[in-house]
């Protein structure tokens, strides 16, 4: 007897699911469908014939006629302008928009309720109303892998509902949509970090850089991400990665300025790992992560922060409350999947929202970009060099922060020093400026001979379109010339390419060199052999010149010499001229 196939019962399910995702459907369609519409003003009794519109519509929106609500509550506002159910009747018109649904439905209930939140900004209902704004945008959320606009809307709106009511009954329904709003954003920036890491270790180093900053952008932005461990410990990895690509490639590089930025780059990683994997050891200290993370401070020599029992206790709660969350089984997580796979909701990363915890009510502020490794060490070299500043350690220090736009006080720990804040923000390039340079007791460039006529540029070029925007800010100390601008827009360069492509491993490194240095001889010995052919050729055409007889010679250059005479204009007339008169 053959074996029973296994897609047979795979495909004698296929009705099942079909069913299950009808089922799925219909039960999402009917959330906002037919149902009884409680009438906020069926306990109050009048025979006003305003109140007797009010009512009429509200019950044909109970029976699923909308459009025929709407004509009811337009009359009610165009024939009673001053009634006491205006308010009651706009938020009902809304409310229909809202409850008949479809693309054009929703926005159309959006427009409603902003102009009810417009008209009536003091009355408890608007609040109602702004949630409903967010709800409509909630309710189109797409998978992390899609569109995010909607979630970027939904973001917006419910922010500004916890602003603009901290005291509504809806606000805990509010900061709980708002964590599973920012758990679908958190989880497609996530996705693109993972896609770029993925190229970064199947060999494109550069890529390194691109996921760092998507990881680093998650964990700033959606602190409560229930996947913030994993992406904690994806991004130290990565710098300790880095952080040893670089180290390696110190030996490979002839250029002392790119060998030089190549140690500062090892370094700041190293630093930037060190301090993400004590994050994760005390933002996650419950996670399997976090084990690893101990680990790895332990190889590099560093002390294993201690998580102190306020962040243990968080910890434990957010993995508790995500266990409590009903799961589906059986049929309920078929259809499911199902009804998720088909309409692209994301309904698995709802559900493992966080169930405690403030969300970010506000986007956080970028942080100022920190100079490249090395680059501050780089310009203050470059300016000693030139003469734009003195060698003497306290002027370096002063100075340089002028050039660079850091601190005197230290470069922060991506140039070798260290610093407890990377949000400082470096003053701006000023514009060009054109003064007297000072006299021969006064700093100034090396190139710059001592004058008082006003052609020195002072600060940056900023105005030149060909140069860099982020020359150094002109100080009352420093002068510098084009050539020593052009100079510290060189460095800046230099450290950004080194800074932004990640050097391969040290084994590709190597054969890359072997590979180079295999070429070059190959191109010498040709050389060599080209040019022993051209002596050899030389030497044998000497050889030949010197066997000829000198007589040979010489009568070979008379007859070309009498040849050329003939041939003369000249010569030819004198010949006529003797023909003539014999």
């Amino acid at each position: 007897m053959p074996p029973k196939s296994p897609l047979k019962g795979h495909w004698a399910l296929a009705p099942v699911l079909f069913l299950a995702s009808l089922l799925a459907m219909s039960n999402a369609g009917c959330g906002l469908g037919h149902q009884q519409i409680a009438n906020p003003l069926a306990k109050v009794k009048s025979e006003q014939p305003d109140k007797q519109l009010f009512d009429v519509a509200m019950a044909d929106m109970s029976k699923g006629q909308y459009t025929v609500a709407r004509l009811n509550l337009e009359t009610l506002l165009n024939t009673y302008p001053d009634s006491e159910y205006l308010a009651r009747a706009k938020m009902a018109v809304a409310d229909s928009w809202y409850r008949e649904g479809g693309i054009e439905g929703l926005a159309q209930a959006e427009a409603q309720y902003q102009d009810f939140i417009t008209f009536f900004p003091e009355m408890k209902e608007a609040s109602e109303a702004q949630l409903k704004i967010a709800k409509i945008h909630f309710q189109q959320l797409q998978k992390p892998d899609r569109d995010p606009t909607q979630a970027v809307q939904a973001q917006a709106q419910l922010r500004t509902f916890l602003v603009n009511y901290p005291d509504s009954p809806l606000r805990k329904q509010a900061i709980q949509m708002l964590r599973e709003v920012q758990e679908v954003l958190a989880e497609g920036e996530y996705r693109i970090g993972a896609f770029y890491l993925d190229r970064a270790r199947q060999g494109d180093f550069g890529d390194y850089r691109a996921a760092q900053s998507r990881l680093e952008a998650v964990l700033r932005k959606y602190p409560l991400y229930s996947r913030g461990d994993e992406a904690t410990d994806e991004l130290a990895n990565s710098y300790v990665v880095t952080s040893g690509l670089y180290a390696a490639a110190v030996r490979f590089e002839p250029n002392k300025e790119s060998k030089q930025l190549y140690q500062a780059n090892a370094k700041a990683d190293r630093a930037k790992a060190i301090a993400d994997f004590s994050r994760e050891v005390e933002r996650y200290p419950l996670s399997p992560y976090a084990k690893d993370a101990r680990a790895e401070l332990r190889k590099l020599h560093v002390p294993v922060p201690t998580p102190t029992a306020a962040e243990i206790a968080f910890n434990r709660t957010e993995i508790e409350d995500r266990a409590k969350e009903p799961k589906a089984s059986g049929m309920a997580a078929i259809e499911t999947a199902i009804y998720s796979m088909w309409s692209g909701k994301p309904t698995a990363e709802i559900d493992r929202a966080d169930r405690i915890g403030t969300p970010a009510l506000a986007a956080p502020e970028r942080p100022a970009a920190d100079p490249p490794p090395g680059l501050n060490q780089l310009i203050h070299e470059t300016m000693v060099a030139t003469g734009a500043i003195p060698a003497n350690a306290k002027a370096n220090a002063k100075l340089t922060a002028a050039l660079t736009g850091t601190s005197e006080s230290g470069t922060g720990a991506a140039n070798g020093g260290t610093t407890t804040s990377t949000t400082a923000t470096a003053k701006p390039a000023a514009p060009l400026a054109f003064g007297s340079v000072p006299t021969e007791s006064q700093s100034q460039g090396a190139d710059t001979p001592a004058t008082n006529t006003p052609e020195a540029m002072a600060g940056s070029n900023f105005n030149d379109p060909n140069a860099a925007q982020t020359a150094a800010a002109p100080t009352d100390n420093l002068l510098l010339t084009p050539n020593e601008i052009d100079l510290e827009n060189r460095d800046e360069i230099l450290a950004a390419a080194v800074h932004r492509d990640v050097p391969p491993p040290a084994s590709q490194l190597r054969a890359t060199a072997k590979k180079e240095a295999a070429a070059e001889k190959k191109f010498v010995t040709k050389l060599k052999a080209n040019l022993k052919k051209v002596e050899k050729d030389k030497a044998k055409a000497k050889e030949e010149a010197a066997k000829k007889p000198h007589g040979a010679n010489a009568t070979t250059k008379e007859k070309q010499a009498k040849a050329s005479a003939k041939k003369s204009p000249k010569n030819k007339k004198k010949s006529g001229f003797l023909h003539i008169f014999g």
